[in-house]
């Protein structure tokens, strides 16, 4: 059944202050005018919605951004979201750096049409404004605003960090934590900290994170060369992989996190070990030695500097197997399909291409608003990963 955008919100005069009983009202004020067929929503041919609005609440989203978001595109991927994931949408605007402290709320309505049949399924937004000292103290303004009985998810649109205050508390409340570590920007400082979160004793979070569903692609295919018998020999003599990266702008003398994640993906899944003190850098390459029983396995990670983009993304991985073998994963010029490709001796053979269309950071959110349960295999990618930057010291490649 296809779905279109409900586009226009229903406003309400903004609330001084988060007065919880005063939201409630306003909130449920807005249902019964929608509920109205004389006051209701109208669709988009300009008809009331009347008795075919729906109210839905399947999770709590608390979204956390700054000023300097975009908040049309933050809107308008919301929007997205919401037609798949209907529920009570929390979006908290921290302006740390105002010289007066202060909150305010307002609350507004998040409608998808179903085609064809005059209905539409609703959420509801509550978006509240912190400045100054008072963001710290926001989280004790979310809390109480949450329905019960669903999950919590909270999508942290910044660096997470344990030292800001206003983190830990969301982080405590949320069943499932989001983020985006290709949007680091010290990656490897960065990466660090995220894995020592997810791995704390007290604090063991559950994370989502937005640039490990980049990878998604790029795993199936590798995996799928194993899945051919006579390739499956080779497994056990690789002996160098090499990804070529996409450096960033903003840091573009720093390992990207994509390459790192991709990196510790293969070492933990094929129980690969990390050789201390064998790290290798130059002004395009940084390289380990890994083992695998008495096999050598050399890692380099390479900035493709070839490339117009610079948005931390992978160019390419190449699995070599003692020099008889490789196999190959590389995104095609065009950057709308990835290739595979093998060879054996003088057998060489195309594999196969899959598109590699970019899906947008709503169907990615959305994906990761689908999952509970804790994901052991980007954990353990993780702590592989983090291996190889705690043992890059202070070199900086």
């Amino acid at each position: 059944m296809s779905i279109e955008t409900q586009a226009n919100p229903v406003p309400f005069p903004p609330a001084r202050g988060v007065d919880v009983d005063g939201i409630e009202r306003q909130l449920s004020a807005m249902w019964s005018s929608a509920s109205d067929p004389k006051d209701g929503l109208s669709d988009k041919s300009g008809g009331a919605a009347g008795a075919g609005v729906t109210r839905a609440c399947a999770l709590n989203l608390i979204v956390y951004t700054t000023p300097e978001d975009d908040r049309s595109q933050l809107e308008e991927l919301l929007s997205e979201v919401n037609g798949q994931h209907p529920g009570r949408t929390l979006i908290l605007v921290a302006h740390p750096q105002a010289e007066e402290p202060g909150l305010e709320a307002y609350v507004s309505m998040r409608c998808r049409l179903l085609g064809g049949t005059g209905k539409q399924i609703c959420g509801e937004q509550v978006t509240i404004e912190a400045r100054g000292s008072l963001v710290e103290t926001a989280a004790t303004a979310v809390a109480p605003l949450l329905v019960p009985d669903v999950p919590v998810y909270v999508w942290w649109k910044d660096i997470p960090h344990y030292e800001n205050r206003l983190f830990d508390r969301m982080a405590q409340m949320a069943d499932r934590l989001v983020i985006d570590s290709a949007a680091f920007d010290n990656p490897c400082e960065d990466l660090l900290r995220l894995t020592k979160m997810i791995g704390h004793e007290i604090r063991h979070l559950c994370v989502s994170d937005l640039n490990w569903g980049r990878l998604t692609s790029w795993r199936t295919l590798l995996a799928s060369f194993w899945d051919v018998p006579k390739y499956r020999p080779q497994l056990d003599k690789i002996d160098q992989v090499t990804i070529e990266y996409r450096p960033s702008s903003e840091s573009p003398n720093e390992v990207g996190t994509t390459a790192l994640l991709l990196a510790g993906w293969l070492a933990s899944r094929l129980g690969w070990e990390l050789v201390s003190e064998t790290v290798r850098v130059n002004e395009r390459t940084v390289e380990w030695d890994l083992r695998a029983a008495d096999r050598r396995i050399v890692l380099s990670l390479v900035r493709d500097k070839t490339a117009e983009r610079n948005d931390r993304m992978i160019s390419s991985i190449t699995l070599a197997a003692a020099k008889e073998a490789a196999f190959s994963v590389a995104l095609r010029a065009d950057g709308t399909r990835l290739e595979t490709e093998a060879s054996i001796g003088t057998d060489h053979s195309l594999g196969r291409l899959l598109g590699y269309e970019k899906r947008s950071d709503a169907d990615r959110l959305s994906r990761e608003l689908s999952f509970l349960s804790r994901d052991a295999v980007y954990e353990e990618a993780m702590v592989s990963a983090a291996q190889l930057v705690e043992s890059l010291g202070d070199q900086k490649s």
